[in-house]
């Protein structure tokens, strides 16, 4: 489990639901305790994979916070080998609070949350490519000062596996595939096609906001929801950072960005990464939109 104090809001699910967030609320203390974990993973299609993991999950759990928040992070490490944990959204010097501790061991950073969007976090042990490919990533959002408008939030952070699956359906990591950059399976949320199998509701004309992170570690993503164009798009999901009527976006490894969108017609609405050899690898999912 993740533990977390001080009212920390913690998103774990993939849909967070409808709010409003209050304007300029006073900043806050955010603790978070993230513990390291080997673990058995389901990743679709009747596959399963022997993950590195935060928390337990792939990819670990989303941590939230706002703007001018100071944030604590905690990091134990149950596994017996090093591992780490950088964060995008805080800047201070990694030689000093990125490098990666041995098994058994734990380490705890401050920082401030100073500029807004939707950021990866990561292991930071070498070989990096390995600890990421493996499951250990995730998301931080900093909620802009003055907050977001109403919508319906998403989470959705794409991942990649690497490797053939036995006859019993596990995948076992091959590292010279990930330095090669050729994925097997290209995710949302660590299943292959998940959201194609459970869709995600929506309804005609309410607004939806992804917050989106490419955990890679190794391909850009063009991320597209089929039968949309985004109302607005934010590059690393930074309000400074907007473009309008954007119909497909390029979201690099370890960058983020927030997608906006309104549907006006019931139905199906496909989202893909639209580098289509992915989609068939397990990047593809479906907004149902109801009236």
């Amino acid at each position: 489990m993740i533990k977390h104090r001080m009212g920390v809001g913690l998103v774990a699910a993939a849909i967070a639901g409808s709010l409003l967030i209050a304007s300029f609320a006073l900043a806050e203390q955010r603790n978070f305790t993230i513990p390291v974990q080997e673990k058995t993973v389901d990743i679709g299609a009747g596959l399963k994979y022997d993950a590195w993991t935060y928390g337990g999950t792939v990819p670990g759990p989303v941590l939230r916070v706002r703007q001018g928040d100071k944030v604590h992070i905690h990091l134990v490490n149950d596994m017996e080998i090093a591992h780490g944990i950088d964060i995008h959204a805080a800047a201070i010097a990694p030689s000093k609070h990125f490098a990666p501790i041995p098994g058994k061991t734990d380490l705890s950073y401050d920082f401030v949350a100073n500029v807004p969007g939707v950021f990866a976090y990561h292991c930071s042990a070498p070989p990096m490519v390995t600890h990421i490919a493996n499951g250990m990533y995730g998301m931080m959002i900093v909620d802009p000062k003055a907050g977001w408008s109403k919508g319906q939030e998403v989470t959705l952070e794409q991942g990649e596996f690497y490797g053939d699956p036995d006859d019993k359906g596990m995948v076992s990591g091959d590292s010279k595939r990930m330095m090669d950059e050729r994925p097997d399976f290209v995710v949302f949320n660590g299943v292959i096609e998940k959201y194609a199998d459970h869709p995600i509701q929506i309804k005609v004309g309410h607004p939806v906001r992804i917050f989106f992170v490419n955990a890679g570690p190794n391909r850009t993503s063009s991320f597209h929801v089929v039968g949309t164009v985004f109302s607005a798009v934010y590059r690393s999901g930074n309000p400074a950072n907007v473009f309008h009527d954007v119909q497909t976006f390029e979201v690099g490894p370890g960058d983020g960005a927030v997608f906006e969108f309104t549907v006006h017609e019931a139905g199906d609405y496909p989202f893909v990464d639209h580098a289509i050899a992915r989609a068939y690898k397990g990047a593809i999912g479906i907004f149902h939109a109801t009236p």
